[in-house]
């Protein structure tokens, strides 16, 4: 990956390498000559509607918050938490009289908030390269939804996953490819009825908070329970 970076230049502005977009570009696009644009054009971010933004800021500071209350000091509950592989939007750890039971590992949780129809999979994937022994949870608030993606029951997958991307690289690092003339352009999302679309959002979040909380709070009393089992 830092060799396809290098090649194309794709380094952030305080020249820090941009794994993370290397690697959503390998495994968005199956085409070679798509890939390479990807990355030597650096194309342009879409401008995004503030009210997605603004809806998802909204939905993981009142998750953190509640995660935060419920646990009485027993989670460790942090937001935007930078990782070599993105940033998570939150990440939850489970405490020991006030200090962290494990560094990485199975008590670990990460939240990933998606606050219109997308779905992250891949982002997940991306996260649990680093953290294998983690739990994925993506919470999909208007088609409420709550997935769980456990890194341990599925290590081949992510083995597959990053076999996928660096064998990609590889076809690109040695050119071995043709140019295509696939067009990357693509074009914003615009809301046609932003007031349905709010009164939806809203609903479907104050309808999905205590599930999400619920369903954290389920998954660390059952790694609870393994960790017993497995010492007994």
């Amino acid at each position: 990956m830092r060799e396809n970076c290098r090649k194309y230049g794709v380094y952030t502005a305080n020249g820090k390498v941009r794994k993370a977009y290397v690697l959503d570009v390998l495994t968005r696009y199956t085409c070679p000559g798509c890939v390479v644009k990807a990355l030597t054009q650096m194309r342009t971010c879409l401008e995004v509607d503030a009210i997605f933004r603004e809806n998802h800021d909204l939905a993981v500071s009142l998750l953190i918050q509640a995660l935060r209350n419920l646990s009485k000091g027993r989670l460790a509950v942090n937001g935007e938490v930078n990782c070599g592989l993105g940033r998570l939007d939150i990440l939850v750890k489970r405490l020991n009289g006030g200090l962290l039971q494990v560094q990485t590992g199975g008590h670990e949780l990460i939240i990933e908030i998606k606050t219109n129809m997308s779905f992250g999979m891949k982002q997940a994937l991306r996260y649990l390269i680093e953290k294998p022994d983690a739990t994925a949870i993506i919470w999909r608030v208007r088609k409420r939804q709550i997935l769980v993606i456990d890194g341990r029951k599925h290590r081949w997958l992510i083995i597959a996953y990053i076999a996928a991307a660096l064998q990609h690289g590889l076809t690109i690092l040695n050119e071995d490819y043709m140019p295509c003339n696939h067009d990357l352009a693509g074009k914003p999302f615009e809301l046609k009825d932003p007031q349905a679309f709010l009164d939806d959002f809203l609903a479907s979040l104050v309808e999905g908070l205590p599930k999400v909380v619920d369903m954290v709070m389920r998954l660390l009393r059952r790694e609870n329970t393994d960790e017993k089992c497995s010492s007994v």
